[in-house]
């Protein structure tokens, strides 16, 4: 049997509590706990348990080890987190004990660049990590590919994106598109920091601001930057599909600026071949995928009946949708 993702994630979904599987099985190097291609999956998570669980199970063919903080959690992710942790143990659950407070923040612990510190202090000085966000979804062997570019302890890899989102059924590239910006990386632990840094946006609309101009503004943001000057950064292709308007806290809001699969594929043929493999632009499996997400009821019943619709063409009755739902109930 071909050993791809797929086979590894329906492999791992019936291990409990004993060492998933991977490419990392194949390679003895990756057995050493210094070497860059067995690093720790650095995660925070904040109310993400729509894309939690199948971002998590998206990296483990690649990733072997992991540190979950996460903080303020009000919906189901820390209930998943757990039972991940408990049926995959090489991963660890940290929970912060402060509140995170991005828009001015009452102390230093209440301040993002702290929690990043902290969740970082769980992770083994001289060993290295690789920053994983939950509304990402991984091909886990380009993931795994990646790794072997860290040839020496200054060796940052940085981790592309391309932002997707899909609106009534049919999936749009959104800005800003393809990013490849070193906010994403593999990298040793050498004594890690993160610092502070004022923005007057969000980190979809990063605009930095000076310390020494914070009083120019009012209700200024306060987010992490890790200083990584001194290292030499290494790209790689598309590894991961990013699904910014998942989360709770994003408004969905469709406009001229998105672009269809076809409209992305013309406009930047130049990335596809060399930083993106077409093949994670089939709009069939990335919204099978998509559909594959924890949402919840209401949410599920409303894509069966785009799926279904839109297949025929037509926009239904009201009485049809009617129909439907109680179908539903």
């Amino acid at each position: 049997m071909k050993k791809n993702n797929k086979y590894f994630i329906n492999i791992n979904k019936n291990i409990y509590g004993g060492k998933h599987k991977g490419y990392f099985d194949y390679d003895k190097k990756a057995k050493d706990e210094n070497s860059a291609l067995n690093p720790w999956a650095y995660i925070r998570v904040k109310n993400e348990d729509i894309t939690l669980r199948a971002s998590l199970e998206s990296i483990l063919p690649a990733i072997q080890r992991g540190i979950i903080a996460y903080n303020d959690c009000d919906d189901k992710s820390e209930e998943i987190i757990l039972e991940f942790c408990k049926q995959y143990p090489s991963f660890i659950p940290k929970k912060y004990p402060y509140n995170v407070q991005i828009q001015n923040p009452k102390n230093e612990e209440n301040k993002l660049y702290s929690y990043y510190n902290w969740a970082a202090s769980f992770i083994p000085k001289g060993q290295w990590l690789v920053k994983i966000d939950v509304d990402h979804i991984y091909d886990a062997k380009k993931l795994f590919s990646s790794f072997y570019l860290a040839k020496k302890d200054n060796d940052l890899v940085s981790i592309a994106r391309l932002n997707v989102a899909v609106y009534e059924n049919k999936v749009y590239v959104v800005p800003n598109y393809y990013i490849d910006v070193v906010d994403h990386w593999l990298v040793k632990n050498d004594d890690l920091k993160w610092k502070e840094v004022l923005v007057d946006g969000d980190s979809m609309n990063w605009n930095e601001v000076l310390f020494e101009e914070r009083d120019k503004y009012t209700n200024l943001n306060s987010y992490e930057l890790l200083s990584l000057k001194t290292h030499k950064v290494k790209r790689y292709k598309l590894t991961n599909l990013h699904f910014p308007f998942i989360k709770k806290s994003r408004q969905i809001q469709k406009d001229d600026t998105w672009l269809s699969l076809d409209e992305f594929k013309e406009r930047h043929k130049e990335l596809l071949g060399t930083k993106i493999d077409e093949r994670m632009l089939n709009e069939e499996e990335i919204l099978s995928l998509y559909y594959s997400f924890n949402f919840s009821f209401f949410t599920k019943l409303k894509h069966y009946y785009l799926c279904f619709f839109s297949k025929l063409r037509f926009t239904p009755p009201t009485q049809t949708k009617i129909s439907l739902i109680k179908a539903y109930l």
